[in-house]
C-alpha cells in the first residue's frame, strides 16, 4: 500500500491509499469541524439531508437507479468525533474499473455525484426542502434516543459529560436531541452554506485508480466551492485532575454501570503511544487483560469489565457491569490492578499475548477499505505520520520499564455509576 497526499484546493486534501487488494474503490468526503455543542446537531444532520436528493439524482428513487446502473455502488453518510473534532460527510463505495466493462469511468462518475451531493442539493424557496429535514430529524432523534436506551452506552456518555465538562470533548457526536428539534430548513441551511467556505475538508480514497484523473475529476466537481477563512480545528488533552470526582445516578435497571475516566497524558502523536497500548492490553484490553482475569473471573465482582483508549485526546476509559452492592469492592479492584501494572507486576506472557493481538488487528486494518480509511483519517485528524507497519514496528520493541512508565502517567479523573433504583 503507497499513500499520496495533495492539495485539491484552499484546505481541501485528498489522500489516495493505493492498494490492489480489493476489487471495489472507497471515497470519502469529510467535513472537520470543530465540537461544540451550538452546531453539533446541526452538522450531524446535515449529511443524511444532502443524501435526499441533488441536481444529479433529485430523490432517493433515481439515486438508487443510478448507484444500481454501476454495478451496485454504494452511497452512506458518516458522523465521527476525532477526539474535539466533529468529521461529518458521506463515503462511496463502487466497484474497481479493472473489473468493470471497457471504457468506463466509474471514478469520474462517483466524483461527479459526489460534488452534486455537497454543491447542487434538491432546494424549495432558496433552502433545504422541509419534508427532508423534517424525516431526517426523526430519524436522527431515534438514533439518539436508541444510545440513551443502551445502559452500557448511555453511563459512558454520562461520564463523558462530567468528566469533560468544561472541554469540547464531552458533546455528543451526534448533539442533543432538544436542539435537534429546534433546527429548521432555513436555519441548517444558513449553516450548511457558512461551513462550506469555513471548513478544512479530507477526501480519502482507498483502492486502485488512474491517481491523476482522480485528482482532476474531483478538481472539476468541487471547483465551485467557496473558500474563505478557515475555522481551525484540534484537540486540546486536557488538565491531569486534582482531585477524583464521583457521580451517581439512578434508572430503572437491573445491572449497575460503572464507568471510569483516567487521563494518560499521553496522545498518539507522543513517543510513548506504542507503551501505553501495550498497558492498555495488559490491563483490560482483552480476555486475557487482568482487568478480565481477576476482576471477573477469579473475584466474580462483574459480568465485564473492559478498557479503552481515545489516542487523540489521551484518555482511558474502564467499563464495567456490576451488582449495585459490588461498587466499592469493583473500583478498589480496579484501581489495584492499577497499582500492579506501576509497579511492574507484568508477565513475559501477558506482554507477548498483548503484542500479538495488537499486530494482528493492525495487520487486519489493511483488510478493510473501510478500516484503512478510518486509520488515515485518524491520523490526518490526530497529528500523528506512523504506517501500521511503524506501529507495529515500534511495539516490538517497547519494555517492561516503558509499560510501567506508561502505567504511572495515567490518573483517575472521574467515577460515574449508574445504578438501578432499587
Amino acid at each position: 500500500m503507497e499513500k499520496y497526499r495533495v492539495e485539491l484546493l484552499p484546505d481541501v486534501f485528498l489522500t489516495v491509499l493505493d492498494t490492489d487488494k480489493f476489487r471495489t474503490n472507497y471515497l470519502s468526503l469529510n467535513i472537520l469541524r470543530p465540537l461544540r455543542r451550538e452546531e453539533a446537531a446541526l452538522n450531524a444532520l446535515l449529511p443524511d439531508v444532502l443524501l435526499r436528493g441533488c441536481r444529479i439524482c433529485p430523490d432517493m428513487q433515481e439515486i438508487a437507479a443510478w448507484l444500481d446502473q454501476r454495478y451496485g455502488a454504494g452511497v452512506q453518510s458518516v458522523v465521527r468525533k476525532k477526539g474535539e473534532i466533529q468529521a461529518i460527510g458521506f463515503f462511496f463505495d463502487y466497484v474497481n474499473e479493472r473489473f468493470a466493462e471497457p471504457k468506463e469511468d466509474l471514478t469520474g462518475d462517483i466524483c461527479n455525484l459526489l460534488g452534486s451531493f455537497l454543491l447542487e442539493p434538491v432546494l424549495d424557496d432558496g433552502v433545504f426542502r422541509q419534508d427532508y429535514v423534517d424525516g431526517e430529524k426523526v430519524n436522527l432523534c431515534n438514533a439518539i434516543m436508541a444510545q440513551i436506551n443502551d445502559k452500557r452506552i448511555y453511563a459512558a456518555m454520562r461520564l463523558r459529560q462530567e468528566m469533560f465538562s468544561g472541554e469540547a470533548y464531552g458533546v455528543s457526536k451526534n448533539g442533543e436531541k432538544e436542539d435537534v428539534e429546534t433546527i429548521t430548513a432555513r436555519s441548517l441551511y444558513e449553516h450548511y452554506r457558512y461551513i462550506l467556505g469555513h471548513s478544512r475538508i479530507e477526501l480519502m480514497f482507498a483502492g486502485r485508480t488512474d491517481r491523476d484523473h482522480l485528482i482532476d475529476c474531483l478538481r472539476r466537481s468541487l471547483s465551485a466551492l467557496p473558500r474563505e477563512h478557515v475555522d481551525a480545528v484540534g484537540t486540546e488533552p486536557g488538565p491531569m485532575p486534582e482531585q477524583v470526582r464521583e457521580f451517581q445516578e439512578t434508572m430503572d435497571v437491573k445491572q449497575g454501570n460503572l464507568v471510569m475516566g483516567f487521563r494518560t497524558g499521553i496522545t498518539s502523536a507522543d513517543a510513548a503511544y506504542p507503551a501505553l497500548l501495550m498497558f492498555n492490553g495488559i490491563y483490560g484490553g482483552g480476555i486475557t487483560s487482568k482487568l478480565f482475569r481477576n476482576v471477573r473471573e477469579k473475584l466474580s465482582l462483574c459480568y465485564y469489565a473492559s478498557s479503552g483508549l481515545d489516542r487523540i485526546k489521551g484518555v482511558m476509559v474502564v467499563s464495567s457491569g456490576i451488582d449495585p452492592e459490588n461498587y466499592a469492592a469493583t473500583k478498589d479492584e480496579i484501581l489495584r490492578q492499577l497499582e500492579a501494572c506501576r509497579a511492574g507486576d507484568i508477565t513475559e506472557e501477558e506482554i507477548t499475548s498483548v503484542r500479538n493481538a495488537l499486530c494482528t488487528s493492525l495487520r487486519s486494518s489493511e483488510d478493510s477499505l473501510g478500516r484503512m480509511e478510518d486509520f488515515y483519517l485518524t491520523q490526518e485528524t490526530g497529528g500523528f505520520s506512523y504506517t501500521p507497519e511503524e506501529l507495529m514496528e515500534a511495539l516490538m520493541h517497547v519494555t517492561t520499564e516503558q509499560i510501567r512508565q506508561a502505567a504511572c502517567s495515567i490518573h483517575l479523573d472521574t467515577v460515574f455509576f449508574l445504578k438501578g433504583e432499587n
